[in-house]
């Protein structure tokens, strides 16, 4: 559509418009902060940061009384203060709010041209049903994962030769990858766009089929969305808890955090780890991680239901040395899904939470720490859509299925804003990934001058 078309949709919309234990963990690490901000205050008598006020479309609205009760944690506190108006879009339905009284107001700075927009698209692909869920395509998607199942369990069972045993690994392999897509999708509730509903098919998706903690996964998740490749330099920690790992210092803003001889290293050697570390380890690690501070019933439940089905397969096979290298064909399979979701972010800058929405805007901030990976559309569903990562992180809500339509007014208004849209094939992310980790490997020093 041309943009001046679009803008007219947008103006006539704007018109219209009137919208658990990882997280305890992270609890102690939120600290009271004074942070400056781009939004001028117009009431005088109100203090935005200390009354836990968070700014969305011109309106102050206080949030001290809801904070125990977010769904997204307390991350929410990170944004006192500030305009949070992109990043309330990108989570929330506006509905929300109705029945949320504004308690001042604040005048935004009318030059920030990314973040009108941005606005405007997110207006207009709402308006243009860009966040709509075809159940219909979702319907296909499962079948196909499941036929994956079956045909793995086919395989162990029917089948007497070992090289069709191990062909059943990976098959099981492909169907723990794409049900780690849908517990992403469920967990944005792109499917059903209903909380209670998604987060329960995101802990099926996720704990039961795929392994690992679903609702473990979504606490960590929201900070990785809100706060990407972000640290706080005042308080000396890392915000975005999936771009960080004990053994790799992706950007030198992280070196800082590492400071014993082992960390230094494994870092030196990190460009050479990194790939066997994500394919042979990635998905013990991860599963380790999820369960050793779950404590959710309905958690540990569906997590015995999945290692239940998945000894029952296992024990198919006549002997302990095929099973052993049965699960281990899997589990490295399945962590290629690993570095897919890792090089669209650990080549890209990292920063500081206190420019964030203020001297840059958030959605600036997810266009400059994503790639997107440039494939055939009918590689999709290798990638389960997070090849559009620019997309996603800008639209979290926006179902996958409608990434590759979407991507070509985003791709535009970068064009026209002057801002890189980085996309490269995923060979080349992966290469531009070892780079960066033999660069940050050659300058990394414990010596914190």
């Amino acid at each position: 559509m041309p943009g001046l078309e679009m803008t007219a949709l947008v103006e006539e919309t704007l018109d219209g418009t009137n919208r658990g234990s990882t997280d305890s963990t992270r609890k102690s690490q939120i600290k009271k902060r004074r942070t400056p901000s781009d939004a001028t205050n117009n009431n005088t008598d109100i203090d935005p940061v200390n009354q836990q006020l968070i700014g969305i479309d011109g309106k102050w609205y206080d949030v001290t009384s809801f904070i125990p009760h977010h769904p997204g944690g307390e991350i929410i506190k990170l944004f006192a203060g500030k305009d949070a108006s992109a990043v309330f879009r990108g989570f929330h339905e506006r509905d929300v709010l109705k029945n949320r009284k504004p308690v001042g107001q604040y005048t935004r700075d009318c030059s920030q041209k990314i973040h009108k927009a941005f606005a405007d698209l997110h207006l207009y692909f709402q308006h243009e049903g860009y966040f709509k869920t075809s159940l219909q395509w979702y319907a296909v998607k499962v079948i196909i994962t499941f036929t994956l199942l079956l045909t793995s369990i086919y395989l162990v069972v029917s089948c007497q030769e070992w090289h069709y045993h191990y062909l059943g690994a990976v098959f099981l392999a492909a169907f723990w990858q794409q049900n780690g897509f849908f517990m992403h999708d469920a967990m944005h509730t792109q499917i059903f766009h209903n909380r209670w509903i998604d987060n329960w098919l995101g802990t099926f998706f996720g704990t039961a089929c795929f392994g690992i903690s679903g609702s473990w996964w979504r606490d960590e998740h929201f900070y990785h969305h809100a706060l990407v490749n972000t640290i706080d330099s005042v308080n000396n920690q890392r915000l975005d808890p999936q771009m960080q790992e004990p053994i790799w210092a992706q950007n030198k803003k992280l070196c800082r955090f590492y400071q014993t001889y082992i960390q230094y290293l494994f870092i030196k050697i990190q460009h050479i780890t990194f790939i066997p570390v994500c394919v042979f380890i990635g998905r013990i690690g991860i599963t380790i991680d999820s369960f050793k501070q779950e404590r959710r019933i309905h958690e540990l439940l569906a997590g015995l239901i999945h290692w239940t089905w998945v000894l029952l397969l296992v024990l198919q096979l006549p002997t302990l040395r095929e099973k052993l290298i049965f699960y281990g064909i899997a589990s490295s399979c399945e962590g290629i899904l690993h570095i897919q979701l890792l090089v669209s972010h650990y080549a890209k800058p990292f920063f500081d939470l206190d420019k964030i929405s203020t001297s840059l805007d958030w959605y600036e901030m997810q266009i400059k720490s994503n790639i997107n990976i440039v494939c055939p559309e009918w590689l999709d569903w290798f990638h389960g859509g997070l090849n559009f990562h620019i997309e996603h992180h800008l639209y979290p809500l926006m179902p996958r299925h409608n990434y590759r339509r979407a991507s070509r007014h985003i791709k535009r208004v970068c064009h026209e804003l002057g801002l890189e849209y980085d996309e490269c094939p995923w060979s080349t992310a992966i290469v531009r990934t070892l780079r960066c980790l033999r660069q940050m490997s050659i300058h990394f020093k414990l010596d914190p001058r």
